[in-house]
C-alpha cells in the first residue's frame, strides 16, 4: 500500500478535507495522512462538509509535520506556498506534488468549505485515475512533446483521436502527402508504443493501444479539445472519401477524466 501525506500549514482545514476525500476515494490503494507546519486543530466545518458528502469523518487529528520527519512517504502534496517551502522535512519522497487551495477559513460560514471540498475531488480524481497503472510506462513526458512537436505527427495524434483508427490510405490523402512519409512516421509512432496496428484483409489500421498510460490518452485529449480547429480541412477531406472502408474494431469505452472514480464510488454507496 502506497503512503500519502497532505500538508498545509494548519491542518485544521484544507490537509483534513484532503485526507478524508482521498481515503474515501482511493480505497485500499493509499494509506493517507495528513500534517501541518503548525497544527491548530480540526475545523469544526470540515466534519460539517464531510457528513454533507457522506465521507466518514472518523480519526482526523491535526498533527505536526516534524513528527512525520522520520518516515517515507511515496506523495507528499502541499496545498498551501508555506507548506510547500517546507518540503525538505520529505526530501526522501518519491513525488513532491504541489496543489495551491486559498484557506477556506478566511471566509465566514461554510461555502467556502464546500468549494475547496468540490475542487479536492476534482483534483484527488484526476491524481487517481492518472497514477491507478502499476506497469511502467513505455514512454516519458519528454518522450511524449518531443513526439507531438512534430507538426505531422500531431494532426496524424489529432485524427486518430478522433476516429480512433485510420488506415495509411486515409492518411496520405486526407494529410495531403506522400504514403512513404506517412508511414516513417506512423512506424515510428508504433515504436515508441504510441499507436498499434491492426490487419483487416488488405488494410492496416493505426489505433491507439488499450494499454496506453492514462495519462497520455488525457493529454492527447486535451490538445485535442482545446485546439478544436487544428484538423478541420484534415475532417472535411475525410468525410469527403467516397471509398474509405471503416475498420471492423470495437471503439473502447470512453471515460471522464475528471469524475471516473467518484462516479463509481457513488454508485456503490447507492
Amino acid at each position: 500500500m502506497k503512503r500519502i501525506l497532505f500538508l498545509c500549514t494548519g491542518n485544521s482545514a484544507r490537509s483534513q478535507l484532503a485526507e478524508a476525500i482521498m481515503r474515501d476515494m482511493a480505497g485500499d490503494t493509499y494509506m493517507v495522512m495528513s500534517a501541518g507546519m503548525r497544527p491548530e486543530g480540526v475545523d469544526p466545518r470540515v466534519y460539517e462538509v464531510l457528513e454533507r458528502f457522506e465521507i466518514n469523518s472518523d480519526n482526523l487529528n491535526s498533527v505536526t509535520a516534524d513528527s512525520y520527519r522520520d518516515q517515507h512517504f511515496d506523495v507528499v502534496i502541499t496545498l498551501c506556498d508555506k507548506a510547500s517551502n517546507e518540503c525538505e522535512l520529505f526530501t526522501d519522497s518519491d513525488a513532491l506534488i504541489h496543489w495551491d487551495f486559498k484557506d477556506p477559513k478566511q471566509q465566514a460560514g461554510s461555502d467556502s468549505f464546500f468549494e475547496t471540498a468540490e475542487q479536492l475531488k476534482s483534483k484527488i480524481a484526476l491524481f487517481l485515475l492518472l497514477n491507478g497503472e502499476h506497469s511502467s510506462p513505455t514512454i516519458g513526458p519528454v518522450e511524449l512533446f518531443k513526439i507531438m512537436s512534430d507538426p505531422l505527427r500531431l494532426r496524424i495524434l489529432m485524427l486518430i483521436e478522433d476516429e480512433f483508427a485510420l488506415s495509411v490510405s486515409d492518411l496520405t490523402k486526407v494529410l495531403e502527402v506522400s504514403q512513404p512519409k506517412v508511414s516513417r512516421h506512423l512506424a515510428l509512432l508504433r515504436d515508441a508504443g504510441i499507436l498499434n496496428d491492426h490487419r483487416e484483409g488488405q488494410w492496416i489500421y493505426y489505433h491507439f493501444p488499450i494499454t496506453l498510460p492514462r495519462w497520455i490518452t488525457h493529454v492527447l485529449a486535451t490538445v485535442r479539445n482545446g485546439n478544436s480547429a487544428m484538423i478541420n480541412q484534415e475532417k472535411i477531406r475525410l468525410m469527403q472519401l467516397k471509398d474509405r472502408r471503416k475498420p471492423q474494431l470495437s471503439k473502447p469505452h470512453m471515460f471522464n477524466p475528471l469524475s471516473e472514480h467518484y462516479q463509481h464510488h457513488l454508485m456503490e454507496k447507492n
